[in-house]
C-alpha cells in the first residue's frame, strides 16, 4: 500500500505541476530559430480577436509592453487549452484576481485550441466564471511562437504596470506572487 501511494502522489504531483503539451502548436508552430532570434521576430504589433469580437492591439518590443487599451495595468498574457487540467486549475485564481484588480489588473486568455466550438468556449468560459477576455484565432499561434515557442500549457508571461516584462510562467501560476506584484503596482 505505502509503494502504491508514493507512485500515485508522484505521477499527481507530476501531472499538477508540469504543462500540458499542445499538438495545435507542434503542428503550427515550425521550428524558427532560439529565443534571441524570436524575441527579435517578436518586435511587432499583436491584434488578438476576442470572444465577444473585440480585439485587443499590443506591441512587444525590448520587453516592453505597450498597448492603449492596456496602459497603466499589469498584464498577464496566459496560454491555456480547455482540456489542460493545470490550466483548469488556476482559472479560479484568475477570475478571484480579475475581479478583485480588474481597476488595474487584465488577464488575457491566449486560447491554443485550433478550431474551437464557439458555443462549447462560452460554456466553458460560462462555467469558471471567466469575465476576463479569452482570444481565439491564428494570431494566438503567432504569438506563442514569438513567445518562445509555447508549447506546454499554461504558460504566462506577466507585465507589469509601465509594460515591463516582470515574470515567465510555466505551469501553474503562484497565486501569492501574482497578488503580491499586482499590488506593487
Amino acid at each position: 500500500m505505502k509503494k502504491f501511494l508514493i507512485i500515485f502522489s508522484s505521477i499527481l504531483f507530476v501531472f499538477l505541476f508540469s504543462g500540458c503539451g499542445g499538438e495545435d502548436a507542434k503542428t503550427i508552430i515550425e521550428d524558427s530559430g532560439d529565443f534571441k532570434d524570436l524575441k527579435v521576430k517578436s518586435n511587432k504589433t499583436y491584434n488578438l480577436k476576442t470572444t465577444d469580437g473585440k480585439t485587443i492591439t499590443f506591441k512587444v518590443e525590448n520587453d516592453v509592453l505597450t498597448s492603449e487599451q492596456l496602459k497603466g495595468k499589469v498584464v498577464l498574457l496566459n496560454f491555456w487549452a480547455t482540456w489542460c487540467a493545470p490550466c483548469l486549475e488556476e482559472m479560479p485564481t484568475f477570475v478571484k484576481l480579475y475581479e478583485k484588480y480588474s481597476d488595474k489588473f487584465e488577464i488575457i486568455g491566449i486560447l491554443m485550441e485550433k478550431n474551437k466550438d464557439a458555443k462549447e468556449l462560452a460554456d466553458f468560459m460560462a462555467r469558471f466564471n471567466m469575465k476576463f477576455p479569452v482570444t481565439q484565432g491564428d494570431e494566438n499561434y503567432r504569438i506563442a511562437q514569438a513567445f518562445d515557442e509555447v508549447k506546454m500549457y499554461p504558460e504566462s508571461f506577466l507585465y507589469n504596470k509601465d509594460g515591463k516584462f516582470e515574470k515567465k510562467y510555466i505551469g501553474v501560476v503562484d497565486a501569492i506572487e501574482l497578488e503580491s506584484i499586482i499590488n506593487r503596482n
